[in-house]
């Protein structure tokens, strides 16, 4: 379960890796070079287990616990192998996953870009619109201050004897 989890994890990070400009060729060369580094700490690790188990069963030659020390030592090299093997799966399985990785970290860079183009085009007519609206504003207040200026100078010519003072 928990390795679905890491998977699933994987392929949704996809989108994370498309906003940071991330192509699906880099994904697909960096899972591939995960899944081979999987592959190598595997082989290290039962080398080392397989160190380990020789050491303990030296230490345990010749007392009373060597039986115990090479049951020991079987279990370490067991582990090592099981966790080799565990590991070259996993770096299988990423290494069968990456190129799907790559072609949904592509497919979500093009609908990015599709989103951008719609969107793009969208902002540019809301532009033109309140550029038209604003004009038509303009216009608009322009005469109706113009109305008020005339009103308020007829006002104050009726108003006034004296049309030479203001």
């Amino acid at each position: 379960m928990k390795r679905h989890r890491k998977v699933l994890a994987l392929l949704a990070s996809s989108l994370v890796l498309v906003i940071w400009g991330c192509n699906g060729e880099q994904v697909e060369k960096g899972a591939d070079a995960t899944a081979r580094g999987l592959d190598r700490a595997g082989g290290a690790i039962e080398s080392a287990t397989h160190t380990a188990g020789d050491k303990l069963k030296a230490s345990g030659t010749g007392t009373k616990l060597e039986g115990a020390a090479g049951g020991t030592a079987s279990v370490v090299e067991s582990g090592g192998r099981k966790t080799h093997e565990m590991l070259d799966k996993v770096g299988d399985k990423m290494k069968d996953a990456a190129p799907a990785v790559g072609k949904a970290v592509d497919k979500a860079g093009e609908k990015l870009k599709d989103l951008e183009h719609k969107a793009g085009e969208k902002l540019k007519e809301t532009g033109e619109k309140l550029k038209e609206t604003g004009e038509k504003l303009k216009d608009k207040t322009g005469e109706a201050i113009k109305e008020v200026k005339d009103k308020a100078g007829e006002l104050l010519n009726k108003g006034d004897r004296n049309p030479g003072k203001v």
